[in-house]
């Protein structure tokens, strides 16, 4: 992470951990960004025109007389995790009107913006979903008004997944949050448990076997996604320990001080070595889908944790007067040492 020695934080007193934004944060932030991720996923494997066929779940139901085809639907389900985080924010925000006015706002606010990325998203995805379920046949010409709309839902997935790093982003005053690798990193999140969404989803439905090619490549893409993921972290806590005071002091509070629970069992453990270490003993065990549904669980508890984790280590950037009393208060420490030294040297008549 950085050629310097860890030193312990500086007095606690000045170092202020931001206590606005909790779990339920977090809870957006993990829904939508692994709804947004399962949807990319979901969407490219349409697009590859896999074929499902599964004795497990029967894809034709017969409902007043229609048909419908819910073989899309276990893997196009994004948009309604999405929509289940959303209010998640909403409650955060509390009151009725700091609400609407924020999202009548996109000038000035972030939450204005993502209001309107994630309606969209919601809006075309659900669309997309519905039309994938019902039987009509106009729904399902092969026309480019549905490209367009597949293409749309498509590229504010990606702005779903990176919106919920934006808006932290958007918090000037804590330095942990204010960097661009911030989206990058959640980014790298919504798309490695958005792909383990969709792995789980598919196995339990019987969409595709364990011995299925695109389930192989499937889990194939997840791993190389989830050390990307991995790099990412370490590039994003890295640069972060340099860049500022308070920035080291996210970093020493996440990964040595009482988040290192949070961090090294939920992320690093549960995120990324658990599950690698579990399917690659599921690659000895053909037919064993147990492996693989732990693995996932683990993979998403993971990126549930990492988004707690970076919230609760956002450490505010101190106010000038507390940086002056931060200084008075080494000068002082620093004259009382130098004192009792002196006074040590001094001999004794």
């Amino acid at each position: 992470m950085s050629t310097e020695p860890f030193r312990p934080m500086r007095n606690a007193r000045y170092v202020r951990p931001q206590k606005e934004w909790k779990e339920v944060i977090a809870i957006y932030l993990y829904l939508a960004g692994m709804g947004a991720g399962s949807f990319i996923i979901g969407t490219l494997i349409c697009w590859l025109g896999v074929k499902f066929h599964s004795p497990l779940i029967p894809f034709y139901w017969n409902i007043f007389g229609y048909t419908l085809n819910f073989s899309r639907a276990f893997i196009l389900w994004g948009p309604i995790m999405v929509a289940i985080g959303a209010p998640f924010l909403i409650l955060d925000l509390g009151i009725k009107w700091r609400f609407m006015y924020a999202c009548l706002n996109p000038k000035t606010s972030w939450v204005a913006r993502g209001f309107i990325i994630l309606s969209v998203f919601i809006v075309f995805g659900i669309v997309l979903l519905a039309k994938s379920v019902l039987p009509f046949g106009w729904l399902h010409a092969d026309s480019a008004l549905w490209r367009v709309l597949e293409a749309l839902a498509f590229i504010f997935a990606f702005a779903t997944a990176i919106y919920t790093g934006i808006l932290l982003k958007a918090t000037k005053s804590v330095p942990l949050w204010n960097t661009y690798r911030l989206p990058i990193l959640f980014l790298a999140s919504a798309l490695s448990t958005g792909s383990m969404a969709i792995i789980l989803s598919t196995l339990g439905t019987g969409l595709l076997s364990h011995g299925d090619r695109a389930l192989k490549v499937l889990m194939g893409a997840e791993q190389v996604l989830v050390v990307i993921e991995a790099i990412v972290l370490y590039l994003f806590l890295s640069h972060t320990y340099r860049a500022a005071e308070q920035g080291k002091d996210s970093v020493r509070l996440l990964v040595f001080g009482e988040l290192k629970t949070i961090f090294w069992g939920g992320v690093v453990l549960l995120g990324f070595i658990f599950p690698v270490v579990l399917e690659s003993l599921a690659s000895f065990f053909p037919g064993n889908v147990g492996l693989i549904f732990v693995a996932g669980i683990l993979l998403l508890f993971g990126g549930f944790f990492l988004r707690v984790g970076v919230l609760h280590a956002g450490i505010k950037e101190q106010i000038p007067m507390h940086r002056l009393m931060e200084l008075q208060y080494n000068i002082v420490a620093e004259q009382t040492r130098a004192l009792a030294a002196a006074r040590l040297r001094t001999p004794k008549p």
